[in-house]
């Protein structure tokens, strides 16, 4: 399941947009226009800066440091290894109208090159994933083919909105104001990406598009509702259907400001108590 499954599994199974269902030679079972669309995600740019006078996971897990950081996990449960991925985070707001913090800083006690090669730098550094909660941007999940072997197609439409975009750039240019504050230079040396030639919110916004991601937060693409595009009841039952529900993630009508693990694990909770007690 999730919002990448869920929306594939219906469709594979004749529940969706009929017209594309019946191109790919699906028996139409229940049209439901909603299946697949209103795909959130949080979009994430990652500024990355080499410090000093300080120690980072780039040189506490090499040679015989992180020989003995993992003696000490394996042994006692301590160090580096039992620390949490991302062991700093603030939420904030980049307008001080806002009701609600749009940006969560994501903060990583080392450095890498990018997503794909995630091997650690070898000087220490730091790593702010400026992450955006609420984006207007929506994209779609659709199956390609009948066959339920190969992977949906995913479009996350990610910054298509001038709000995304303008809220993207303000969020980064507050992150490298909190790098730059003067409490942080005994420990920051310089800003290794976008680097320091990026000034404009134009450098800004090409460097988001050219190295920002989704931040794995999918949700949406079968959400809870009443209205024509909604695809499961406040019950998490599927319209038009019995016995059929959905509880996971893709069921939000719009991705929570934060991580999803634990809504997601309370939408199951609830879930059970509802199917309990309809049963």
């Amino acid at each position: 399941g999730g919002a990448y499954a869920s929306p594939q599994l219906l469709e594979l199974s004749g529940v969706g947009q009929p017209e594309r269902l019946r191109s790919l030679g699906i028996e139409v079972v229940h049209a439901l226009p909603g299946v697949g669309e209103n795909l959130q995600d949080h979009f994430a740019s990652r500024m990355r800066w080499r410090v000093k006078n300080a120690r980072t996971l780039n040189d506490r897990v090499r040679g015989l440091r992180g020989l003995w950081e993992g003696l000490s996990f394996v042994l006692r449960r301590k160090g580096v290894l039992s620390m949490p991925t991302l062991p700093i985070g603030a939420f904030v707001r980049t307008r001080a109208e806002l009701a609600s913090p749009d940006i969560q800083f994501q903060i990583f006690p080392g450095t890498y090159r990018s997503i794909e090669d995630r091997r650690l730098d070898r000087e220490p550094g730091v790593t702010i994933a400026v992450t955006m909660l609420r984006m207007e941007s929506r994209g779609h999940v659709h199956i390609k083919s009948s066959d339920p072997r190969r992977q949906a197609g995913i479009w996350h439409n990610l910054l298509a909105t001038e709000n995304d975009r303008n809220t993207i750039v303000a969020g980064m240019h507050l992150a490298r104001r909190m790098m730059q504050a003067p409490a942080m230079q005994p420990y920051c040396e310089f800003e290794l990406t976008p680097g320091p030639d990026a000034r404009s919110d134009d450098d800004f916004l090409e460097y988001a598009r050219r190295e920002g991601a989704a931040n794995w937060h999918p949700a949406g693409t079968c959400k809870m509702g009443v209205d024509p595009m909604a695809v499961v009841d406040p019950n998490l039952k599927v319209h038009g259907m019995e016995h059929l529900y959905v509880v996971d993630a893709s069921v939000m009508p719009n991705v929570v400001s934060g991580n999803t693990n634990a809504p997601t694990i309370m939408i199951a909770e609830k879930a059970a108590d509802l199917i309990l007690a309809r049963h």
